[in-house]
């Protein structure tokens, strides 16, 4: 079997879901259907036309603008690098889809012990 090293920093995770991109901050922007994501990149489709190189600005569910560059550009798909990393989970679920850890005591009484205490 043949090991291949994947040069990509983070994994890609598939999914499809709708975000809005702009080409310049002030620009238009285009309805894209997102293929697939990671913590440093997304593929996107839809009518925009850009080159490699272009600057976008991303609006992503749960994380909000995201600034970048494309990678590369095939018809109506691009490869977009971020500037900085995301958590990519979070715009894969709805926030109220996501379980939180439950602490021992609710949240009034721990607020009620941290006052006691004086610390808050």
């Amino acid at each position: 079997m043949i090991d291949r090293q994947d040069n990509r920093r983070h994994g890609r995770d598939s999914l499809f879901l709708m975000a809005e991109l702009r080409l310049e901050r002030d620009g238009p922007p285009y309805e894209v259907k997102l293929r697939n994501i990671s913590d440093s990149g997304v593929m996107a489709e839809g009518s925009m036309r850009v080159s490699r190189g272009t600057r976008i600005f991303l609006d992503l569910r749960n994380i909000g603008i995201v600034s970048g560059h494309v990678a590369w550009a095939a018809g109506d798909r691009c490869g977009i690098a971020f500037d900085e990393s995301i958590r990519s989970s979070l715009v894969q679920f709805p926030v109220g889809d996501i379980d939180l850890p439950e602490t021992d005591e609710p949240e009034s009484e721990v607020q009620q012990h941290s006052d006691r205490n004086g610390e808050g």
